[in-house]
């Protein structure tokens, strides 16, 4: 499994051809390539046998500490994975082609960490039997952590904010413009487009009811319509159903669910061009997993990258003209470990080009010291 896992992160690419192709083993190609379908096969590449283990240790180092040094635990500060105390969990989904697929993730910086995901029956949103199901498999591993589920339009019903209510979880689950609401129990019930909001607008309803004939909740509401910026700014407001306190929490926080968006674009054709599979829905499970461990390995190595301050040596992480970084924690990483592994692969011939500048040695021993610390980090 690691030489796979290693061969996904040079390669950057899940196509069993491709695969197949630098597969390191003396056999014929079709061998190869058989060999990988088996081994895609096997019954212990499954979510709750060998990932879950994984994040329980994973989550409980996190949580307490146990287990890191000091250098560890500060740096794990710097990240900021916790808003306002929570562990956010962020749901959506991903289509391509017939492939349609339900991810839990979790928010870590501006990434989001696959922790479970299933194929639905049909293309489309899910419903809600389906959402429960999913959220029930995931929420045992945070078992007396404090956990915020974060959700898009899809998630937008008040029954899912009312069952996540009803288990002490907090929610914001962003909500369609028809969305009907009262402030009290007697009083008119109101439609979300009709408010009468600007950009640059924020407001907060407290303790309203959702649902005509239903009366879900008391939830709150925040309303908040991003400001215009030369000329360019969203074209309606957000409307986000939580039983958080106030708006600049609750937009704060439904802020971070971006990271899904992020991990599904390195997943495809930001990374692992996952939508260039052909393989079977067993084999295309197992492929996420591989990619699932790949990419929280990536991940936490670009942090720790950018944390020991040598990603210039990995990527282009800055333009001349503004300070915008170029790479991501996830990119950080996979450019590191190309260049990582040319250097391995190349070392006679890096050697040589070292020794015609030898006015250069001083920034070729910075290199490689960087280089070394990159791969210690691994």
């Amino acid at each position: 499994m690691h030489l796979l896992l290693l061969l996904l992160q040079v390669h950057r690419q899940v196509k069993l051809s491709t695969l197949a192709s630098v597969f390191p083993q003396p056999i014929q190609y079709r061998s190869r390539k058989r060999n990988l379908q088996r081994f895609l096969a096997l019954p212990q590449l499954t979510v709750k046998v060998l990932w879950f283990p994984l994040l329980k240790y994973w989550l409980r180092q996190v949580q307490t500490g146990r287990g890191l040094n000091r250098e560890q635990r500060r740096r794990l500060r710097t990240l900021k994975h916790q808003k306002y105390g929570y562990w956010l969990i962020a749901i959506d989904r991903t289509q391509w082609q017939d492939r349609n697929l339900f991810v839990v993730s979790l928010v870590w910086g501006t990434h989001a960490l696959p922790l479970y995901w299933e194929p639905l029956g049909q293309l489309g949103n899910s419903d809600l039997k389906t959402q429960k199901r999913l959220l029930k498999t995931v929420l045992p591993l945070f078992r007396n952590y404090p956990v915020l589920v974060l959700g898009d339009r899809e998630f937008h019903s008040p029954k899912l904010a009312a069952w996540l209510d009803s288990r002490g979880l907090a929610f914001a689950l962003r909500q369609k413009k028809d969305l009907h609401f009262q402030t009290a129990v007697d009083a008119e019930y109101h439609i979300v487009k009709d408010l009468d909001l600007q950009p640059g607008m924020a407001r907060f309803y407290r303790h309203v009811f959702c649902n005509k004939g239903d009366g879900l909740g008391p939830f709150n509401l925040a309303v908040y319509w991003k400001r215009k910026y030369r000329g360019q700014g969203p074209k309606a407001p957000w409307y986000i159903l939580t039983n958080l306190t106030d708006v600049k929490q609750a937009t704060a926080i439904y802020r971070c669910r971006w990271g899904i968006e992020q991990f599904f674009k390195d997943c495809k054709t930001g990374g692992y061009h996952l939508e260039g599979t052909k393989v079977n829905e067993r084999r295309l499970l197992a492929l996420v997993l591989l990619i699932a461990i790949a990419y929280t390995c990536a991940t936490l190595h670009g942090q720790h990258l950018r944390y020991l301050r040598i990603e210039h040596y990995a990527g282009r992480i800055q333009e001349h003209s503004d300070q915008l970084l170029q790479q991501s924690h996830f990119g950080l990483s996979l450019y590191g470990q190309r260049w990582l592994h040319s250097m391995e692969a190349w070392a006679d011939w890096a050697a040589q080009l070292m020794a015609l500048k030898p006015h250069k040695q001083l920034y070729f021993q910075r290199g490689l010291q960087a280089l070394f610390l990159m791969q210690k980090a691994l």
